[in-house]
């Protein structure tokens, strides 16, 4: 069951026969505890990469027409799976669908139909720093299809100014992320707009969900994490102000870790079968694929 964080603060002080409080900032030992909470929070947090904190987010535009493919993170974004950035023009050739088998080759095309792609999101390969500015750095600014922008980054108290080259009539197709914050791509398409837009964005990332010092506060966790928080920041608890160990606590965390990671995920979760070694057998159409369980792809990158 969900608890709020002076629920759990009240708890954990009646573990230490501390005295009763009616609010976590009652006095310094509740606030106390009420830190070893957030503190044993982001651990969690940062610790499990919960798939509860995977959601689509959109990036900051630069709007900034001297720097159209320069981009940012919002933040509290912890880690990115993939970007996709929406094509709409559907004269460029590009498609966001892609059928790679089962297709009905007895289907007569209508004289009237559209040849044109139709517009959707199309993946934007996320390469390495070093990668991708090889590879903008091999543009000919010669070429009328070429700009050059000024790319500025004063991360870590190193400043610097940097000469990038970009294509100006094409869908972004690769991107590289600077500095944790910084996404900057190989192009846009001009005719369609005058720097990227975040509306046309779509990002798979892991947020980082904030934790708030308040009485009401209920930490965004899932209920079945709420007794391993209890029991990591009681038994941190019991060791930081009272300087003893709380062994029933200690036990209850050892045996929660072992269940949340197998169980942390709603789907995709692998069968004690498929837990086992593999000892070079094959898994047939379930197996494991880029950290993650599921179908594997054929070559086209559609599911056999």
């Amino acid at each position: 069951m969900k608890q709020t964080l002076l629920q759990m603060t009240q708890d954990i002080l009646s573990s230490m026969s501390s005295d009763e409080v009616n609010s976590i900032s009652d006095n310094a030992e509740s606030l106390q505890v009420a830190t070893i909470i957030r503190t044993k929070y982001n651990d969690i947090i940062n610790r499990l990469g919960l798939p509860d904190h995977d959601q689509f987010i959109q990036l900051n535009p630069s709007l900034n027409p001297s720097s159209p493919v320069l981009m940012t993170l919002p933040s509290g974004i912890s880690e990115i799976k993939w970007i996709k950035y929406f094509d709409s023009n559907t004269l460029d050739g590009n498609t966001a669908t892609d059928f790679s088998h089962d297709l009905n080759i007895d289907i007569t095309s209508s004289q009237n139909s559209d040849s044109n792609a139709p517009p959707g999101y199309l993946y934007v390969t996320i390469l390495p720093n070093d990668e991708f500015i090889d590879m903008v750095q091999g543009f000919n600014p010669k070429n009328t299809n070429t700009a050059t922008y000024s790319f500025y980054d004063a991360s870590n108290n190193y400043p610097g100014t940097y000469t990038l080259y970009y294509k100006t009539n094409q869908q972004p197709v690769y991107c590289t992320v600077i500095s944790n914050f910084y996404v900057l791509f190989d192009g846009y398409d001009n005719t369609q707009d005058s720097t990227l837009q975040s509306s046309k964005t779509m990002v798979c990332g892991r947020v980082i969900p904030p934790f708030q010092m308040v009485d009401t506060f209920i930490p965004d966790l899932s209920e079945d994490l709420f007794p391993l928080l209890f029991n990591e920041a009681k038994s941190l608890a019991w060791q930081e102000l009272k300087q003893q160990q709380h062994p029933l606590a200690m036990r209850e965390v050892e045996r929660y870790w072992s269940i949340i990671q197998k169980t942390k995920a709603v789907v995709n979760r692998p069968s004690y079968f498929d837990e086992l070694p593999g000892f070079g057998r094959k898994r047939g159409y379930y197996g494991y694929r880029g950290g993650f369980w599921g179908y594997p792809e054929n070559k086209r990158g559609g599911l056999y």
